[in-house]
């Protein structure tokens, strides 16, 4: 670390000239290559969604497979007396204009797109007869292979313009998500920019210091997006990818930043050369930095062990925006300081520096103040702090895995008008379909048939009238149903259980037919299903080699087990505070989230990774800290005050920028969004405040020296590496007559 940091002061023009040309290199390429190319896969080995996907695609009926939207009709004088005026020419204009349909059904025609636009009778149940004929329903279906936003959104701008005085239209359905809607991404970036820029700007009262962390996110950030946007297409990425980076790259950019700024300004007031300052920070706060970026990238990359296509691309994006974070952050950042030189103190700290005013390094203020309290009263802090997160924490044991739907969305929203017509009129289950999909002899067998609709009429939670059968080939067919419940329900999801282990199975054992139960709420069974048994292995990677690295970091066993148990315990008080607003219903509605509901299967499984990563940050910086004065003094008490006094402030800092970045998520519209930005920020919030700040110090006082204990076989054993850098001499210029001056300051 100390050549990089000499290097980047000594060829600071070269390293800034290279970034430069780095960041212009990585976009010219992207925008050569026609920007990003982003696809979503998705796919669930080992369950019936992978077998019903097989089983289309092997008889050439792939588009049955592809993403669905529904376009709700209304008509506004009354009922229907026919097909509205232009549907016909527009559907056959969407079939036509290169957008990738493969089908579309509505109660007056059905139109076989892949097959040059061939119409069919229309299905007659999308007409809602029962109650005044005055709603219809449009399915639109894309090709299996293009599950594209700007296809869905190129289709809601055709149709929308059937809108009149006397007809009302709206779209809901998986491929119209969050169609009309803010993102929030854009806001939630400018939202954490501009509470960087004020937070550091209180923290370091200097327009020099106030900025660089800022710039060396930035450069990160623009470089990271553009490498993501060339990875796009040699990999399958996910289009949300580069929100997901945004939010990291800000998060752990400006953190990384702030911790070097802050140990280079604390150095240069205690009469450390600027060049010697510099390389210093890189040297002990550096280490930190790789070993928490480190960390970061390994909690990302573990969600490829949970055999979800879905989430690959996107970890292995995410972790390569984080690893440029963290290298311009020990390149880009040395350089820029050393071209700013003094300026990154105030005015008057610089004035004190140039008269030889220096300072030790005893902490002082409020974080000195509170962790002396900690030290002298340890156990009735850690007893407290530890009720306290263990209370929060409690509501994740019921926490119920799903999927949201559209009946959570802001009232104001298309998707959310379209979902409440459908339920008015058809019936709240119609949001969604599901399919009892039989494939075998019995597939062309109508007496088979009948017999399988006359004992899905007979299950509770499923609408009889809503039953038809769909011959697809000669050994497939479709037996279509609606349930009475709606599709983000537990009743909607145990009815898909109960299907697949009790009411089907008597229907096809023993004949050479099978009957699989798939659909929207099928899928979304199986996907929290998969998640949930890979869920261990996922954390058990995560954890176990993040223990690793910091046993390394550390030579302790017991730092890298506290690191892994307040992390869960991080993690959990998260979960728990997002079951109870969003499960329970405690704030969800008041929040324009809709009533309580599960909660979306992917959320847990990206919260921990981003979490467990962000964690490690703060332990990592603190403990370092900690562990760079036991070195010096072997004084656990001292260690561990000094420790904490010094960083409590800058970490709480920059979970302050973190939390204010996740808040912009609580205030984009969608309810999946807005669980993940509660969830995010209330797990820093927590993490910062009551983990760091009160459990891990009044712990590490409580288990004394036992926190650096290492088996003499397992230090033998181990690569030696080390957060603490080896001893060093620094020239003081402070003028002290102590030799412990003189000690301390040469082992800042």
């Amino acid at each position: 670390m100390k050549r990089i940091a000499e290097l980047a002061v000594r060829r600071r023009w070269l390293v800034v000239a290279g970034w430069i040309v780095f960041v212009i290199a990585a976009q010219g390429i992207a925008g050569a290559l026609g920007g990003a190319s982003y696809k979503d896969t998705f796919s669930l080995p080992h369950t019936e969604t992978a077998s019903v996907a097989k089983l289309l695609k092997d008889a050439g009926l792939n588009n049955q497979n592809g993403a669905p939207g529904t376009v709700v009709l209304r008509d506004k004088t009354g009922a229907f007396t026919g097909e509205p005026a232009q549907l016909r020419s527009a559907l056959t204009k969407v079939c036509t204009s290169g957008n990738h349909v493969a089908m579309i059904a509505s109660p007056w025609e059905s139109i076989d797109c892949a097959k040059s636009g061939a119409v069919a009778p229309g299905n007659t149940r999308l007409l809602n007869t029962a109650r005044g004929s005055t709603t219809a329903v449009v399915t639109v279906t894309w090709e299996n292979d293009h599950y594209d936003a700007k296809l869905f959104t190129n289709v809601y701008d055709q149709l929308k313009t059937l809108r009149s005085n006397s007809l009302q239209v709206e779209f809901t359905g998986n491929a119209f998500a969050g169609i009309g809607q803010s993102s929030g991404s854009g806001s939630s970036v400018f939202i954490g920019f501009a509470a960087a820029l004020i937070i550091l700007a209180l923290v370091f009262r200097t327009v020099a210091a106030t900025v660089l962390p800022l710039a060396s996110a930035v450069v990160a950030l623009v470089s990271g997006l553009g490498v993501i946007y060339i990875l796009s297409h040699a990999i399958n990425v996910s289009n949300i990818t580069p929100y997901l980076a945004e939010l990291m790259v800000i998060g752990v950019g400006v953190d990384y930043a702030l911790f070097i700024v802050t140990r280079h300004r604390r150095n240069l007031r205690r009469g450390m050369p600027i060049p010697d300052s510099i390389v210093n920070a890189i040297n002990t706060s550096g280490r930190a930095v790789l070993f928490a970026g480190t960390t970061v990238c390994i909690a990302i990359l573990g969600l490829i062990a949970l055999g979800v296509s879905f989430f690959n691309g996107m970890a292995v994006a995410t972790a390569l925006a984080v690893g440029f974070t963290m290298i311009a952050s020990l390149t880009l950042l040395p350089a820029l300081l050393s071209l700013f030189g003094l300026k990154v103190l105030p005015r008057r700290q610089r004035a004190a520096v140039r008269a030889g005013e220096f300072i030790d390094d005893r902490p002082v203020g409020f974080w000195a103040r509170w962790s002396q309290f900690v030290a002298r009263r340890r156990v009735v802090v850690a007893i407290a702090s530890g009720a306290v997160m263990i209370a929060i924490a409690l509501p994740f044991f019921s926490l119920n895995l799903g999927s949201s739907d559209q009946g959570s969305d802001p009232k104001s929203s298309t998707t959310r008008s379209g979902y409440d017509l459908i339920s008015a009129n058809f019936g709240v289950g119609y949001n969604s379909t599901l399919e009892a999909v039989v494939s075998g002899p019995g597939a062309s067998d109508q007496a088979y048939l009948q017999r399988v609709t006359k004992t899905l009429a007979a299950v509770p939670g499923i609408d009889p009238a809503s039953l038809g059968t769909i011959p697809l080939a000669r050994n497939i067919a479709f037996v279509s149903f609606k349930t009475t419940t709606s599709p983000q329900s537990e009743k909607t999801y145990t009815l898909v259980r109960h299907l697949r282990s009790t009411t089907l199975p008597p229907l096809y054992n023993g004949t050479g037919t099978r009957i699989y139960t798939y659909g929207d709420t099928a899928i979304n069974v199986d996907f929290a299903t998969v998640l949930a048994r890979k869920m261990p292995l996922f954390i058990a990677v995560v954890v176990g080699l993040s223990f690793i690295l910091l046993l390394l970091a550390f030579r302790s066993l017991v730092i890298p087990l506290t690191a892994a148990v307040m992390n869960l315990l991080a993690a959990g008080g998260a979960f728990g505070l997002v079951v109870a607003i969003f499960q329970y219903g405690w704030l969800s509605d008041s929040m324009g989230a809709g009533p309580g509901g599960p909660i979306d299967a992917w959320i847990p499984v990206m919260l921990f990774a981003i979490l467990f990563g962000l964690s490690m940050d703060y332990q990592v910086f603190l403990v370092s800290r900690m562990h760079e004065e036991w070195v010096h003094s072997r004084d656990n008490q001292r260690s561990v005050t000094f420790g904490q006094g010094e960083t409590g402030g800058i970490i709480t800092a920059a979970a302050l920028i973190m939390i204010a970045v996740f808040l912009g998520f609580v205030i984009s519209p969608g309810r999946p969004i807005k669980i993940f930005g509660t969830g995010l920020a209330s797990a820093v919030f927590l993490d910062a405040f009551i983990l760091r700040t009160m459990l891990v110090p009044s712990l590490m006082h409580i288990f004394g020296n036992a926190n650096w204990f290492l088996p003499r076989w397992l230090d033998r054993i181990t690569p030696q590496f080390s957060v603490e850098p080896g001893d060093q001499t620094v020239t003081s210029t402070s003028g002290g007559d102590r030799p412990e001056d003189e000690r301390e300051l040469a082992h800042t």
